[in-house]
């Protein structure tokens, strides 16, 4: 398990990292048992309050975990699939959908058949993001403005939103691909 490897870090007092493998595609079951229990409807959500209106909006949050595969099996079309496919669900889906500010998650590829090197320049490199991880520019989600958030409106898309992504070359997001090519790396890295 790559936690073997990872020192103490000093970071910030309002962040604590955890990190996490990727089992099965999501995220451990105790975990997922937590994110149950503690995110619950009336304190992390309501139908009032979600996404960047959410209960967490001036909050950050992102994932911190490993895999057991290559980078390149995660790719679109690599044997696993997009990983923008994979991380929608718990980045727009938990994080977002209560209110976080989403950062970009930081992915440890396969560090168990990794060289020691390799290893250590993972370690490097989450210890220099680390320092500037509260500056960060959260990623991309659409907002609550684009749909009719309304139960006659059935908490679709606006038409007139509709019709100005028409002449786009992607979707919006990853989830909201509008049956275009998905916008690359969207729950990867932030805009601009």
């Amino acid at each position: 398990k790559f936690s073997t490897f990872l020192p103490k870090m000093e970071c910030q007092p309002s962040l604590s990292p955890h990190q996490f493998p990727l089992y099965w595609f999501s995220v451990p079951a105790i975990m997922k048992g937590w994110i149950d229990r503690v995110l619950s409807q009336g304190f992390a959500f309501s139908l009032q309050k979600m996404y960047n209106n959410g209960i967490f909006k001036d909050k950050k949050a992102m994932l911190s975990f490993s895999t057991g595969s290559m980078q390149t099996m995660y790719r679109p079309d690599g044997v696993n699939g997009d990983i923008n496919v994979t991380l929608w669900p718990l980045q727009n889906g938990v994080l977002h959908f209560c209110g976080f500010q989403v950062l970009a998650p930081q992915v440890f590829w396969c560090p168990g058949h990794s060289p020691p090197a390799n290893r250590t320049a993972m370690l490097d490199g989450w210890r220099a993001r680390l320092k500037t991880l509260l500056v960060e520019r959260p990623l991309t989600f659409a907002p609550c403005e684009l749909f009719d958030l309304t139960f006659p409106g059935g908490f679709m898309l606006r038409p007139e939103v509709r019709e100005e992504q028409s002449t786009r070359p992607h979707g919006i997001t990853t989830g909201h691909h509008l049956g275009k090519p998905l916008p690359p790396d969207n729950q990867l890295k932030s805009e601009g």
